[in-house]
C-alpha cells in the first residue's frame, strides 16, 4: 500500500499511519475484517482500499463515531451537507470562531445535543 489511508477527522490514536505496516501481517484475501477497537476504522478504511475484505465489521465504544462511520458508508452526501452546515456556522462568530468549537465540543461531550452529524 503505496498511498495515504483517508480518514474523515482527525482522531486521536488513529492507526491510519500504520496502516501500511499493519496490513503486511494480513493476507490478500480474505472473508471478513473486524476491527473491535475501530476508533475511525483506518484498518477498515485501507483494507477497503485494497478490496482484501468481503465484509467488515467495525466496533468502538464510542457510539457518535461508529454512527458517523455509519453514515459515511450509508449516506455520505448527507454527512458531507451536515458536516458542512457544522463548519459554515463557525462563520457566524466572527473573530470570536473559538467559541463555536467548544459549544460543538460541549455538545458532543455532554450527551444534551450532539452535532448533527453524531445523528444519535
Amino acid at each position: 500500500m503505496n498511498r495515504t489511508t483517508p480518514h474523515i477527522v482527525q482522531y486521536q490514536g488513529s492507526k491510519r499511519k500504520l496502516a501500511p505496516q499493519i496490513l503486511r501481517y494480513m493476507p490478500e484475501r480474505f472473508d471478513r475484517l473486524i476491527e473491535p477497537f475501530s476508533g475511525m476504522a483506518a484498518i477498515s478504511i485501507a483494507v477497503a482500499m485494497e478490496h482484501r475484505a468481503n465484509s467488515y465489521v467495525i466496533n468502538d465504544l464510542n457510539k457518535p463515531l461508529v454512527e458517523m462511520l455509519k453514515e459515511a458508508v450509508e449516506n455520505p452526501e448527507r454527512l458531507v451537507d451536515d458536516c458542512r452546515k457544522v463548519w459554515e456556522e463557525q462563520f457566524s462568530y466572527g473573530v470570536n470562531h473559538p467559541e463555536h468549537f467548544f459549544l460543538v465540543r460541549d455538545r458532543f461531550n455532554d450527551g444534551r445535543k450532539p452535532p448533527e452529524i453524531c445523528r444519535i
